[in-house]
């Protein structure tokens, strides 16, 4: 096993079975560090005390913490912007050399991703987005010209 660290960063899905960006950070043959983000970027735009959302979100985040803990492991929680996790990260784990994680779709995800892309690549550490929640990415379904359908009969049965 090499000397580095490939952190796994937890998102939406809280779940240690068939979650193809967890297996490929444990595949990678370095060791792991599982965290979860309490996004403040998020969380302060919410009235956190009355919003289930929060509440099944910390539930599910302990849940996985226990389960790694059972397991040896632990998970990494932080309360704080994505870029305040990293830069505490990388100051007490500077041989992490890559960040793996389940790609997101949505706006807010895909401008959060692109900064900490710029911002991890900055810092030498390489931001890794895995399909896992899609069947086909947006770039998978072209015709053959390589231009995106815009008539979908050929999906009609």
């Amino acid at each position: 096993m090499e000397n580095g660290i490939s952190v796994f960063w937890f998102r939406r899905d809280l779940r240690l079975e068939d979650n193809a960006g967890l297996y490929r950070a444990l595949k990678s043959g370095k060791k792991v560090l599982p965290i979860f983000v309490f996004d403040r970027n998020i969380l302060d735009k919410l009235d956190n005390r009355s919003d289930a959302r929060v509440s099944f979100i910390h539930d599910h985040v302990s849940k996985l913490k226990t389960l790694l803990e059972k397991m040896g492991s632990t998970l990494l929680t932080f309360n704080c912007s994505p870029e305040r996790a990293f830069h505490q990260l990388l100051t007490e784990y500077p041989n992490i050399q890559e960040v793996y994680t389940n790609a997101d779709y949505e706006p807010y995800a895909r401008e959060r991703d692109g900064t900490m892309r710029q911002w991890l690549g900055e810092k030498g550490v390489e931001l890794k987005q895995i399909k896992d929640t899609v069947i086909f990415e947006k770039n998978e379904v072209l015709k053959d010209d390589g231009s995106p359908y815009t008539v979908f009969t050929p999906y009609r049965t």
